[in-house]
């Protein structure tokens, strides 16, 4: 196991009252389940931060991927799992395949 550091944080009770129903559900203890939903929680953010950089035309797909820490392939899963529609046409495939052959 790699090696790791105690922190305090400050949580509002309703998110804590769910935590705890968690942890019943679960049978986690309480640090298990915080760390489950912390390193969920910092996934699914960079992932949608990552999404927002390509969409908006700031990074390629490739490195928006490398910055989610995701494969291409899992990232276009996640772009088009939230509805993303690519500008990529089998024209623009067609285009590209004649460039690569030249």
């Amino acid at each position: 196991m790699s090696e790791s550091k105690a922190i305090g944080i400050r949580l509002e009770n309703n998110f804590l009252e769910r935590v705890e129903a968690l942890i019943k559900e679960e049978h986690f203890d309480r640090s298990t389940i915080m760390r489950v939903l912390l390193e969920e929680g910092y996934t699914s953010y960079i992932m949608k931060k990552a999404a927002e950089e390509y969409i908006s035309g700031k990074t390629t797909i490739s490195k928006a991927a490398e910055k989610a820490r995701a494969t291409v392939w899992e990232f276009e899963q996640f772009l088009v799992s939230r509805g993303f529609k690519s500008q990529y046409s089998t024209e623009d495939l067609k285009e590209e395949i004649k460039k690569i052959k030249k």
